[in-house]
């Protein structure tokens, strides 16, 4: 009996008190907002300019999520199940966009438009978010489609083959096996291209989330600032809820697909404008982006990269560091609720994950400061503790679903034989657990270190002070400075975060290599 309450214990302490460092700031936000006692009404921010402001913020993100789910479906079919040279280059290729922050891009197409058209502003700055969204996420539909394809039974399509032509087969059997990933896809990226502050902010798009940054930091509207991230919040929930199903068990995140038998078609025909059409794909996305970028770095009176580097070196520190702490923070945390998920049955957790995931960042960074700026709190609030949090808000979910999605294709009879045969639970947990796992939490570090390391819609609102960072860096000086200097460091911030994935690509290698296993 006492070792059943000590295990009672041990899940839900934890559990509590992770609920109320992430799942606490959200719960007070919305007691703050029903119990305001200003002079503005509850609902008096419903109004007309309100609601045409949520009418352009969904109409801008479904543009964005249809253009990038059709972009990535298209790639995920092409790499994922044709069989033709390079396929595996041009799949890490075309991931990287997911690994680089986006402000970079958005810095990259704003001086490519003052590039080509000798003015930024000519090119209408929603076309110019849409545009570099849609390039941004297409690579998330193209890994989620592509995963789901590699999971589709090659004797489905064989059968269906030998009845219909290929086409109708895609049609008929494919598409149809594939909806939940299309889906999935779809919902994702409207939710992050909604909830997105520092491409719309770089463009000055007039959205939710700079609207809801404005009225908080430069008017101090504070009760007009909860009112509209509530409304985006009910938003999120809302498109969260249709497909809560999918996306809480979501499987887009696998790092290896074991035991599957997926049909592979052979390029015969087309393939040099197969290649072509990848190479332009490639071009456009990350070779495009880079070139602007160098050409309006270089296109000064003067040379500003030792300018540059003289504001941005201080941060890359700091930067990495934090993204080092969190990464760690997230990884682990991401284990637990996986593990607890998947082989306690405790899904509670994932699902907390997944609702702090879809809150917005303007809206987290208000929740944030609204709760933490006590004096009982005041140790989180002005230390790294505070951002620390933070990250595992916004990124805890991402990390739980690759470890959990390893932790499904570990047979659970290794663990009962193991424990039949006597050995004990912490030398089973590190001796068979961890190696077997220890690819998706390599994945699940990697993947949260850079999303930390280009963070910036949450981090300007409560980075603490003394804390200097690339992305915060590069968005205060580059409102005021010359495109040349803003284009330098943005260049300089995009080599730091390629210097890193390759780092963690040559350490995966050797880790994948020696811990690989059908």
């Amino acid at each position: 009996m006492g070792g059943r309450v000590n295990q009672q214990l041990a899940r839900y302490v934890p559990a509590l008190l992770l609920a109320l460092l992430l799942l606490g700031p959200i719960l007070a936000l919305l007691v703050r907002w029903l119990s305001s006692s200003d002079d503005i009404p509850l609902l008096a921010f419903i109004n007309a300019g309100t609601l045409l402001l949520v009418g352009k913020s969904l109409l801008l993100s479904c543009i964005v999520a249809v253009l990038a789910s059709l972009m990535g479906t298209i790639c995920g079919f092409l790499l994922y199940r044709l069989k033709f040279p390079f396929r595996g280059f041009y799949k890490i290729l075309l991931l990287l966009p997911l690994l680089v922050p986006p402000y970079i891009f958005a810095v990259a197409w704003k001086d490519g438009f003052q590039w080509l058209f000798s003015n930024s502003t000519v090119i209408n700055p929603e076309l110019g978010m849409i545009i570099v969204h849609t390039l941004v996420l297409f690579p998330l539909a193209m890994l989620i489609t592509g995963t789901a394809l590699s999971q589709i039974h090659s004797g489905l399509e064989e059968a269906g083959l030998m009845r219909v032509s290929f086409r109708k087969m895609l049609v008929k059997i494919v598409l149809p096996l594939i909806r939940p990933a299309l889906t999935i896809s779809f919902l994702l990226i409207l939710i992050i291209s909604l909830s997105d502050f520092s491409v719309p902010a770089f463009f000055g798009v007039n959205n939710f989330t700079t609207e809801i940054f404005t009225q908080f930091s430069a008017f101090y509207n504070h009760q007009l600032a909860i009112s509209q991230s509530f409304l985006l919040v009910i938003l999120c929930l809302i498109l969260l809820l249709s497909e809560n199903r999918y996306l809480s068990d979501a499987p887009f995140f696998s790092v290896h697909v074991k035991g599957s038998s997926t049909k592979h078609y052979s390029v015969h025909k087309g393939k040099t404008i197969l290649h072509i059409l990848l190479w332009i794909l490639l071009l456009v996305v990350l070779v495009l982006p880079l070139v602007m970028l160098l050409h309006q770095a270089l296109s000064g009176r003067e040379i500003l990269f030792s300018r540059a580097w003289e504001l941005l070196s201080p941060t890359i520190y700091q930067s990495a560091k934090l993204a080092f702490l969190g990464a760690l923070l997230i990884s682990a945390i991401g284990f637990w609720v996986a593990f607890m998920k998947e082989r306690s049955h405790f899904p509670h957790l994932n699902t907390m994950l997944l609702l702090t995931f879809i809150i917005p960042s303007t809206v987290l960074g208000v929740a944030v400061i609204k709760f933490y700026n006590h004096p009982s709190t005041n140790f989180i609030y002005t230390s790294i503790l505070i951002l620390l949090i933070t990250y595992v808000s916004r990124f805890g979910f991402i990390a739980a679903r690759i470890i959990g999605n390893g932790i499904k294709q570990v047979p659970v009879s290794l663990d009962e034989v193991s424990r039949v045969i006597g050995i004990p639970p912490i030398k089973r947990f590190f001796s068979i657990s961890i190696p077997l796992l220890l690819p998706a939490i390599f994945t699940a570090f990697v993947l949260s270190f850079v999303l930390c390391l280009g963070e910036l819609g949450t981090t300007i609102m409560i980075y603490p002070p003394g804390t200097e960072l690339m992305p915060v860096k590069i968005f205060t000086i580059g409102a005021n400075a010359p495109l040349a200097l803003t284009s330098s460091m943005t260049l300089i911030s995009f080599g730091v975060t390629m210097i890193f994935i390759l780092l963690f690509f040559l350490m995966g290698k050797l880790i994948f290599k020696r811990f690989r296993y059908e």
